[in-house]
This record gives structure tokens, sequence and C-alpha cells, in this order.
């Protein structure tokens, strides 16, 4: 059994359906449960909506995984976030995730490693 709350949400912001999905069958392998924004909703507005206790996965391809204000508001909110990347750009996105202190994986993942990541997101390394 996993060490992690089985009823935390975790919202998957990714550019691609695909790749929101495949990570979305993950977090319910790791009994997380994945929610995904409406379509045409602001990153923002989804996590408003579903508000924590949320964990956001968020690819770090998105304009939100620089923005400022957008972590100002997750933090505002209680949401943590955890970023991801693809492979053209993991250097850059795992910069940025130390850099705010915090969780990362790479795509492709596995379960260890997205597990560890999204425990990391959910207690936080301050």
């Amino acid at each position: 059994m996993s060490a992690h709350q089985p009823t935390v949400r975790v919202l998957v912001l990714a550019r691609e359906a695909v790749i929101a999905a495949l990570v979305g069958m993950l977090l319910e392998l790791e009994d997380y449960e994945p929610v995904f924004a409406a379509p045409d909703e602001r990153p923002e507005d989804a996590i408003r909506r579903l508000r924590p206790p949320l964990i956001v996965v968020l690819d770090g391809q998105l304009p939100e995984a620089r923005s400022d204000l957008f972590f100002a508001r997750c933090a505002q909110s209680g949401a943590r976030v955890c970023l991801f990347g693809e492979p053209v750009v993991v250097d850059e996105v795992r910069a940025a995730a130390r850099a705010r202190r915090l969780g990362f994986f790479a795509m492709p993942v596995d379960r260890r490693e997205l597990g560890a990541a999204l425990a990391l997101a959910q207690t936080g390394s301050d």
C-alpha cells in the first residue's frame, strides 16, 4: 500500500491530451484521483474549481510553468505543484523545478519516479 492519502486529487495540466491521459492512468495506479481542466478552462480556474487537497502536475512547456503569478495563486489556494518535462526539454524543466523547490519527473515516467515526485509535492520541501 502507498504511503499517501488515496483521496488526493491531482490536476493534470498538459499541452497534449494523450500525455494528460497517460499521466492520469499512472496516477490511478498509484491510488491518486486524476482530474483535468475542462475544455478551454484556464489552469487557475481549474484549481479554484477543484480546490485543495490538490496537487497540480504541470507540463513544463506550458506558459504557467514560467509564471510567478500562477505559482503565487497555487500557493494562495494551498495547491502543490509538480512539474514534468518531455525528453527534448527535460534539463530546462528540471532546473525550473529545482529553482522553485518542486517535485519533478521526466516523460516517459515509471510509477516509482512518479510516486516520488508526487510525495515531494504533497509534503512540500520547505
